[in-house]
């Protein structure tokens, strides 16, 4: 499956994305699913995940948020206040809206969204669970913003759909007390799983282990249960 690709305008840049579709045979419009690459940017491994869902009957925008340069994103969002803290005004998040609203606008969307972030990412999703579109959010182990939970309170309570969250016992960047926290913010708005034996990169480090696979999963089970017609 090759996918289509596009250059999306965000904000003072613009982004590639590779667009993957349905097979031909599954008729349209269908849920999008915006897949967000983790630190390693955007793999065969993201790549093969993106195939995966589009196999399963999703409309998926796969961004290269590294476009400009690995260096040049981690160097300006990294050490950003915006990225400690995982705050909602910043430049970077809003890239992630406008990929969105993209997404949602496209004529082969029906409308019904749903996200992967990870790493990296995984901040984007928590963010991003606040509109109300946003009706099925997974996050693998978010290490930004790096204080406390993860998300502000304020902005926690914000959250109105069920956010699936996946997270390795073993990992230092994502600890069980940040879980914790984000769970007391969100209650049974998280639906989260904890896999023992794994640590930090459940989709690539870890990829070929069985809790990886379990989260996979399970993630496909979100989606097919928050975004089927």
């Amino acid at each position: 499956m090759s996918p289509e690709l596009a250059a999306i305008a965000v904000g003072r840049r613009t982004v590639d994305v590779e667009i993957y579709r349905p097979p031909t045979d599954a008729p349209g419009p269908w849920p999008g699913v915006l897949l967000l690459h983790e630190l390693f940017g955007l793999t065969s491994q993201v790549r093969a995940d993106a195939r995966h869902l589009a196999r399963e009957g999703y409309l998926v925008f796969a961004p290269d948020l590294y476009t400009d340069g690995m260096r040049s994103y981690c160097i300006k969002y990294l050490f950003s206040a915006e990225a400690l803290n995982n705050r909602g005004d910043g430049p970077h998040v809003a890239e992630i809206h406008r990929l969105l609203d993209v997404l949602k606008a496209h004529p082969d969307c029906n409308g019904r969204l749903g996200m992967i972030g990870m790493c990296l990412t995984g901040g984007f999703v928590l963010q991003m669970a606040r509109r109300d579109d946003m009706i099925a959010p997974v996050v693998f182990h978010h290490s930004f913003g790096v204080r406390g939970s993860g998300i502000a309170d304020a902005d926690a309570a914000e959250i109105k759909h069920t956010v699936q969250g996946h997270f390795a016992a073993g990992d230092r960047l994502c600890p069980r007390s940040r879980i914790d926290r984000l769970a007391g913010q969100l209650g049974d708005r998280l639906e989260a799983h904890v896999y023992d034996g794994v640590g930090h990169g459940l989709r690539s480090q870890f990829r070929h282990t069985e809790p990886s696979a379990e989260a996979w999963q399970r993630t496909l089970g979100f989606f097919k249960e928050h975004l089927a017609s």
